[in-house]
C-alpha cells in the first residue's frame, strides 16, 4: 500500500530565502490569451506577512488624497503624517485632529511617493494608490495599484540586490514576463500578485538604488517569447551548478523552454553554493509519525539525472511506504522545522549513527534563471539578452508594445 501526499501548489523558491507558489487553477486556465491592455497596472497585496497593527503615512513629494465614507481628505507635503490603525472590523484614519472610521479606504497618488512607515517593515515609498479593505470581521487586504514599470522597477531590487547591470536588466525582463503570466493566471479576486516569496518579492521604490530603475527603463516593455507566446520564467537563487527540468520538481507537462542546463558554475560565488545540515534520525520520524500516523523506521531516496531527488520514500515496519516528492519534502521541512533547513533539491541524505545528514548544493528549487549565475555570467561580459536565452531554451526578447492587436497567448 502506497500513500502520496503531493502538494496543490507549485512552490518555487526565488531570490534569497524566499518561496513562491502557483495553484493549480492557474496552471489549469480556461483562456490562455492575455489582453495586453489590462496590463499597465499591476494590483500587489501588500504586508501579507508583516501585518501590521499601526501605519504611519507621509506625503513625500505631492499630495495624497485619502477616500473613506464618501469622504476626501487631503494630506500635504509639510503637513505632518497620518495614521492608520487596524482593528478587529475597520481601519481609523487619524491625523491633524482627525479621526474617521470605516470598512473601506483608498488613498490617491497620483505623482510622488506614499512614505510608509511601520515598526514591521520600517520605512518604505510606493507609487501608486493603495486601498484598503476589512471584509467578514478581519482586515482582508492593503492593495497597492502601481504601473507595470514601477513594479517591475522594485522588483529588480527586492529580488536580486546586485550591481552587474546586465543581470538587473536579466531579472528585469524575466520579473516583467512573470508578472504579465501572474495578471492573466491569478485566481485571486482583487489583486494580482503577492509582495513576497509567493510571488515577487516587492518592498516598493528603493530610493537609494537608481540602477533599478535604469535597468527597467533601459529593457522598458520587454517579455520572453517560446514561438510567440508568452512563458513562464522561473527563476530562483542559486542553482548549485546545473538547473532542473520543471517537470522534476512539480508535476505537469514539460515545457521545452526550461530544460536543464549546466550554468558552468557561475554561481559558484554564491553564499548558497554548498550547504550541510544534520538532524537527528529520531526528530524525522517523529514528525512523520505525529504528522501522517506513518511510523518509519527507513527510507530510500529517488534521484533525477540532474541530481535532485525525485522522491523520498519512507517505509514501516510492514514494508508500507509513505512517498513524498522531492520538493514537497523540502518544503515540509522547511516550513516546520527551520526556514531554509533544506535549500535546495540538490541534495543528498545519509544516516550516520542515529542522525541523518543532508548535504547540498544551491538555494531554491533551480529551474530557469539562476538569479547568481546570471551575476557570475554578467561579471564574465555577458550581456543581458545572452544571459536569458542561456537560461530559456529557444526564447526570444520581444517588445510587448509590438504585439499585434495587443493580445499573446501563453506557453501552456
Amino acid at each position: 500500500m502506497t500513500q502520496h501526499f503531493f502538494t496543490l501548489f507549485l512552490l518555487l523558491l526565488i531570490g534569497h530565502p524566499f518561496f513562491y507558489t502557483f495553484s493549480e487553477s492557474k496552471l489549469n486556465h480556461s483562456e490562455n490569451y492575455l489582453d495586453l491592455a489590462e496590463t499597465d497596472t499591476v494590483r500587489v497585496l501588500i504586508l501579507e506577512k508583516e501585518n501590521p497593527n499601526v501605519i504611519r503615512i507621509n506625503a513625500k513629494d505631492a499630495p495624497l488624497i485619502f477616500q473613506m465614507n464618501e469622504r476626501e481628505i487631503t494630506l500635504k507635503p509639510g503637513d505632518g503624517f497620518a495614521f492608520l490603525f487596524f482593528g478587529p472590523d475597520k481601519v481609523r484614519l487619524k491625523m491633524r485632529g482627525l479621526s474617521v472610521e470605516s470598512e473601506k479606504l483608498s488613498v490617491i497618488n497620483e505623482e510622488g511617493l506614499i512614505q510608509l512607515f511601520s515598526q514591521e517593515t520600517s520605512n518604505r515609498h510606493y507609487r501608486g494608490n493603495l486601498e484598503v479593505e476589512f471584509r467578514n470581521q478581519a482586515v482582508s487586504k492593503i492593495i497597492n495599484a502601481v504601473s507595470l514599470e514601477d513594479y517591475v522597477t522594485s522588483v529588480i531590487g527586492s529580488e536580486m540586490n546586485f550591481r552587474e547591470m546586465d543581470a538587473l536588466k536579466s531579472q528585469a525582463v524575466v520579473s516583467r514576463t512573470y508578472t504579465l503570466w501572474s495578471i492573466h493566471k491569478s485566481a485571486w479576486p482583487g489583486f494580482h500578485l503577492k509582495d513576497h516569496e509567493q510571488n515577487q518579492v516587492y518592498k516598493g521604490e528603493l530610493i537609494s538604488r537608481p540602477d533599478y530603475a535604469e535597468a527597467a527603463k533601459a529593457t522598458a516593455g520587454e517579455i520572453l517569447t517560446w514561438s510567440n507566446k508568452l512563458i513562464l520564467t522561473t527563476y530562483s537563487s542559486t542553482c548549485g551548478g546545473t538547473t532542473g527540468n520543471n517537470t522534476e520538481i512539480w508535476d505537469g507537462s514539460n515545457l521545452p523552454y526550461l530544460n536543464p542546463v549546466d550554468d558552468r558554475q557561475m554561481c559558484r560565488i554564491s553564499p548558497h553554493y554548498e550547504w550541510e545540515t544534520v538532524f537527528s534520525k529520531k526528530d524525522i520520524f517523529d514528525f512523520i509519525k505525529t504528522r501522517y500516523a506513518f511510523t518509519p523506521v527507513d527510507f530510500e531516496i529517488q534521484i533525477h539525472p540532474s541530481g535532485r531527488v525525485s522522491t523520498i520514500s519512507f517505509y514501516d515496519r510492514f514494508n508500507k511506504e509513505l512517498i513524498f516528492g522531492g520538493n514537497e519534502f523540502r518544503l515540509i521541512i522547511n516550513r516546520n522545522f527551520e526556514e531554509m533547513t533544506l535549500k535546495s533539491t540538490l541534495f543528498s541524505m545519509n544516516k550516520t549513527g542515529n542522525d541523518i545528514h543532508f548535504s547540498g548544493k544551491g538555494l531554491g528549487h533551480g529551474v530557469g534563471m539562476c538569479q547568481w549565475g546570471a551575476k557570475g555570467f554578467a561579471n564574465a561580459g555577458w550581456n543581458y539578452s545572452d544571459i536569458l536565452s542561456f537560461y530559456f531554451s529557444g526564447t526570444k526578447i520581444v517588445d510587448l508594445n509590438n504585439i499585434e492587436e495587443q493580445k499573446i497567448a501563453l506557453s501552456n
